[in-house]
């Protein structure tokens, strides 16, 4: 029961990190100008949540889980991402992800 949890949260480990990536783009110079050293913070950890998901997905795959401990070790890593996206969010001064903003308007 272990092992799918860990590979669904590794899952949403490289959606965050390509979220995040794609949200990098959508910001605009003034913004990520704003948001710093947030911005920068930001696409690091997206970066290292895209790699870690793959590699975490891999080695469950392949070899089980290193340890009971790991499920919990995942969840705890989505927290330090919803709040890396969270102070980016606010050193930008939006509510929620520009991703999302930027759908909304386009489809209303």
């Amino acid at each position: 029961m272990l092992e799918p949890f860990s590979l669904f949260t590794s899952a949403l480990y490289v959606v965050q990190g390509l979220l995040g990536l794609a949200e990098q783009r959508v910001l605009t110079g003034d913004q990520r100008s704003r948001a710093q050293p947030a911005a920068s913070v930001h696409l690091g950890s997206s970066i290292a949540f895209l790699v870690a998901g793959i590699a975490s997905a891999s080695w469950v795959w392949l070899h089980g889980l290193p340890t009971a401990w790991y499920p919990t070790i995942l969840s705890l890593g989505l927290l330090v991402s919803i709040l890396v996206q969270g102070w980016l969010y606010r050193s930008i001064g939006v509510s929620g992800s520009p991703i999302l903003e930027r759908a909304w308007t386009r489809l209303h």
